[in-house]
C-alpha cells in the first residue's frame, strides 16, 4: 500500500501471484471478530470454552444443563440471522416443542451489502472439488435481464452448481443489484428439494431481476433463451 494526497494505491495479487494496482479514496482494514467471553464467569458455571468459542450440542445447548449459547459466542457463522435462529430453536426446545436441533450450516445464506451486493449459500466450487464432490457450472449475466439494463444496473451474474446425475443444487452465488433478495429463490428451492427444471419453467414476471434466476435454472439445462 502506498499513501498519496488522493487517497491511497493498492497492490492486488491473486493465486498465481499475478499484481495489480489500483488507486481509491479510503482503504478499510477488517481483522476479523473474536468472541467475547473473557471474564464473564464461564468457568464459575463449569463451561470451558475453545479457542474462545462455547462448546454446544444439539439445541445449542452446553454441557451444563439449562445453559444454552448462541450468536456470536458459538462456533457458527457471525451472521445476525444465524444468532437469531439459533435463539429460536434454543427457545423453542426450552419449551417443550419439537424443533430441529441445529441449522444446516449449507442452508444460511451469506449476504454482503456492498457495491455491488454479493449473496451466497452452499458449497463453493473450491470447496466442491476439495471434497471430491461432482459438479457442473451454470451462469447467467445480468446483461440479459431487460430489468438490470433498464436500471442501469447490467453488471453482475448468477451462478449455480448442481450435482451433475440428481439435479441437487450443491451451492448458488449472485453478484450484482439486488443480490442480497434474489438469493432466497434459490435457497428455498435448494430446501425445498426443487430441480433445475422447477425454477427454469416457472413463470417469472418481466421484467425483473429474478428473471437472471429463471435463466441461470434454464442455462442448467443448456437452453438458456437470453444469454
Amino acid at each position: 500500500m502506498n499513501k498519496m494526497d488522493s487517497g491511497v494505491e493498492i497492490i492486488l495479487e491473486d493465486k498465481a501471484g499475478s499484481r495489480k494496482a489500483i488507486s481509491v479514496e479510503k482503504l478499510l482494514v477488517s481483522v476479523g471478530r473474536t468472541p467475547n467471553t473473557e471474564s464473564i464467569g464461564l468457568d464459575k458455571v463449569g463451561i470451558v470454552t475453545e479457542r474462545g468459542f462455547i462448546p454446544v450440542g444439539d439445541y445449542y445447548s452446553t454441557a451444563v444443563p439449562g445453559i444454552y449459547a448462541i450468536g456470536d459466542v458459538v462456533a457458527t457463522p457471525l451472521l445476525a440471522h444465524v444468532a437469531s435462529k439459533e435463539g429460536e430453536i434454543a427457545a423453542e426446545h426450552i419449551a417443550g416443542r419439537s424443533v430441529e436441533k441445529k441449522i444446516n450450516l449449507l442452508e444460511i445464506p451469506g449476504a454482503t451489502y456492498c457495491e455491488p451486493q454479493i449473496a451466497s449459500f452452499g458449497y463453493t466450487e473450491e470447496k466442491l472439488r476439495e471434497k471430491g464432490i461432482a459438479y457442473k457450472k451454470a451462469t447467467f449475466p445480468f446483461r440479459g435481464a431487460g430489468k438490470a439494463v433498464a436500471t442501469e444496473h447490467p453488471e453482475g451474474l448468477v451462478k449455480v452448481l448442481l450435482h451433475p446425475s440428481t439435479g441437487e443444487l450443491l451451492g448458488a452465488h449472485i453478484v450484482g443489484a439486488e443480490a442480497t433478495e434474489l438469493i432466497h429463490e434459490l435457497l428455498l428451492a435448494k430446501k425445498s428439494e426443487l430441480l433445475p427444471e422447477d425454477i427454469a419453467s416457472m413463470i417469472h414476471a418481466h421484467p425483473t431481476m429474478s428473471e437472471a434466476v429463471m435463466e441461470a435454472m434454464r442455462s442448467a439445462e443448456g437452453r438458456a433463451i437470453h444469454a
